[in-house]
C-alpha cells in the first residue's frame, strides 16, 4: 500500500486533509521512538479521536510503523518522497487559496 491508497481513506475535505498534513509534519520530527496518539493530538491541536483514525488509516497503509501505541514515519525512500509531495502540494493549496481569498476581498471590499 502507499500514502495515497491511505489518504483515500482519510481525505474527504480539506480540514481532512490539513489535519492529516499536520499530523505527517509533527511525526517527521518525532524522532526514533515515534509519539503517541494523545502526543499528536496536543501538538496538532485536534481531537484525539479525529488523530487516532488518522494514524491507524497511515498505519494500515505501511505510511506509518507501530511500536505498541506509538506511531512513527517508515523512513522507506519512497514513503518518504510520497510524503513530502502530499505536504508540499497541501501547503500549496492552502496558500493559493488563502491568496485568492485575499484578492477577493481587495477586489470587492469585503474586510
Amino acid at each position: 500500500m502507499s500514502l495515497d491508497r491511505a489518504l483515500r481513506g482519510i481525505v474527504t475535505d480539506r480540514a481532512a486533509e490539513t489535519t492529516v498534513r499536520d499530523v505527517l509534519r509533527v511525526l517527521s520530527g518525532g524522532g526514533e521512538k515515534g509519539l503517541t496518539t494523545g502526543e499528536v493530538a496536543r501538538r496538532v491541536e485536534r481531537p484525539e479521536a479525529t488523530v487516532a483514525v488518522i494514524l491507524s488509516k497511515l498505519a494500515e497503509g505501511f505510511v506509518l510503523l507501530t511500536d505498541g501505541d506509538r506511531y512513527r514515519i517508515d523512513r522507506d525512500p519512497v514513503v518518504d518522497l510520497e510524503v513530502q509531495r502530499f505536504v508540499r502540494r497541501s501547503e500549496v493549496h492552502t496558500q493559493l487559496a488563502a491568496n485568492n481569498l485575499a484578492r477577493f476581498r481587495d477586489r470587492y471590499g469585503h474586510r
